[in-house]
């Protein structure tokens, strides 16, 4: 039944709809990290909790976006870490209540109750999912251990494009980009 009602209008219309999802989460997200390496902006407790809220949506947004890809063949490739690590950084978010115990203590001392916990525990032995104000000067603001920002604006660029090629008439459904708060020179990553 659902093969009938994902049609190509369809499937590029969800692809478009969970890049630019996507895209809007990375970009409320992003600026409080880049406030945060600049040690300037998170002293609001409110602030905090806000990268956290819009750290986990950004992975939900992302998770739908890898199943409308999953509709149908692409030529928009995943680099297979980033693919199983979103969903097993989503599937971690969702199920907070067994996960923040067991990666929010390092050493770990449990295993992960579920098999998305157990894959993303022996690719990250000592690092976990729910750091949402991590950053590296080489990779960026990182959602989690192997997703940098720039890889997932990457993909949803190159999603975008495909959807574009194949449908141009969803254009004006697609906001225009926010500033990014970030410099980008010399293989570097800094704050604007």
């Amino acid at each position: 039944m659902n093969g009938d009602y994902f049609s190509d209008g369809m499937i590029n219309r969800q692809r478009l709809l969970w890049t630019v999802a996507t895209r809007r989460q990375l970009d409320r997200w992003e600026p409080y990290v880049a406030a945060a390496v600049r040690d300037d902006g998170l002293s609001e407790s409110r602030d905090i909790w806000s990268a956290e809220i819009e750290h986990h949506f950004t992975l939900v947004a992302a998770r739908h976006l890898i199943q409308a890809l999953e509709l149908a063949p692409t030529s928009v490739s995943i680099d297979s870490t980033v693919r199983d690590e979103l969903i097993e950084g989503r599937d971690l978010h969702e199920r907070w209540l067994d996960n923040l115990p067991v990666f929010n203590r390092m050493p770990r001392v449990a295993s992960p109750p579920r098999r998305s916990g157990k894959a993303f525990a022996a690719r990250n032995p000592k690092s976990g999912p729910y750091s949402w104000l991590r950053w590296s000067n080489k990779t960026g603001a990182q959602l989690l251990p192997h997703v940098s920002a720039p890889a997932l604006h990457e993909l949803l660029d190159a999603v975008e494009a495909e959807v574009l090629a194949n449908d141009d008439s969803l254009e004006r459904f697609v906001p225009p980009r926010a500033p990014s708060p970030w410099l980008h020179q010399d293989g570097e990553w800094w704050p604007k």
